[in-house]
């Protein structure tokens, strides 16, 4: 009897050593043959141009100041970035962060969150956030209009949008057996998804640009700019970027259809996805947020 007992221990600590030994191997292997990708995580990497030149209204500028703190940080997810660049007279000898925003270095759970309700616990506490910070984005950007008073005589939307080059993430490409390790050790693969809003009524106005005469650029003018543009490497690489602008507009029909037209060839030259431009069609980014929730 107790030979046998002796038997029945070994054999089951055999199991638990082999359990132990190969259950890795099998979570592993089931990850490979179903494509699962358990370890990433998406996130959204978004960048506002606002604009305060002088043609921008305090109306208008309230309006654009409730969109990005309203719809845009309302919306953000544990993983996702904001940041918040001025249009001005020094979008390229200047160019500042005013809102910096990375919600993947803040720590939402905790390690008493029971499983069942840890996600509510974690939306909880970024609503939480979100709430208090909300104040002072907004006082943030009301503030940069005094304090860039000296830069409100020229819009360079397209010096802006230069800065953004560098603000954009690329996902790296990572194989099976990486995204299995990853899985295994509990680390993180993050999939990022580059959006550009900016809110400007995008008349460009530099003295190397300007869009204010009657009919701004008209077909030929545009194309030779932008060409120009291309050749000298002023043009950014926006990699399939999602672009969404609000407030564009113009003093005629013509003026309105050139610069659409000016930077619709802009972003496809430069490889940028325009999602959305006009006047008013926040209605889009909102749709695009809450469909993209992570």
């Amino acid at each position: 009897m107790v030979n046998q007992r002796l038997m029945i221990r070994k054999l089951q600590g055999s199991s638990l050593t082999l359990i132990s030994h190969y259950l890795p191997i099998v979570l592993v292997s089931c990850i490979l043959c179903s494509g699962c990708s358990l370890s990433e995580k998406k996130r959204r990497v978004i960048t506002v141009l606002l604009d305060y030149s002088a043609s921008s209204s305090e109306k208008v500028l309230d309006n654009y100041i409730n969109v990005v703190d309203k719809d845009i940080f309302a919306s953000m997810g544990p993983n996702d970035c904001l940041t918040v660049m001025p249009i001005d007279q020094a979008s390229v000898r200047e160019p500042v962060k005013l809102v910096y925003e990375d919600l993947t270095g803040i720590k939402f759970n905790r390690k008493n969150d029971g499983f069942a309700h840890a996600q509510d616990s974690i939306q909880t506490r970024i609503a939480a956030y979100i709430k208090n910070k909300q104040p002072v984005i907004e006082s943030t950007l009301r503030d940069q209009r005094i304090k860039r008073r000296d830069y409100l005589y020229y819009t360079d939307i397209l010096g802006a949008l230069r800065q953004t080059d560098n603000m954009l993430e690329v996902t790296p490409q990572i194989s099976q057996w990486e995204e299995c390790k990853n899985f295994v050790i509990g680390r993180t693969h993050y999939t990022s998804e580059n959006v550009i809003v900016i809110l400007s009524d995008m008349i460009q106005d530099t003295p190397e640009c300007s869009f204010n005469s009657r009919a701004a650029l008209n077909y030929r003018q545009a194309g030779k700019y932008l060409q120009e543009l291309k050749s000298s490497n002023k043009m950014p690489d926006l990699k399939k970027c999602k672009v969404f602008i609000i407030g564009a507009t113009g003093r005629n029909a013509v003026q309105i259809d050139n610069i659409r037209s000016f930077w619709q060839t802009y972003f496809q030259m430069s490889n940028a996805d325009l999602q959305a431009y006009g006047y008013n069609v926040e209605d889009k980014l909102t749709k695009y947020l809450a469909s993209n929730d992570n």
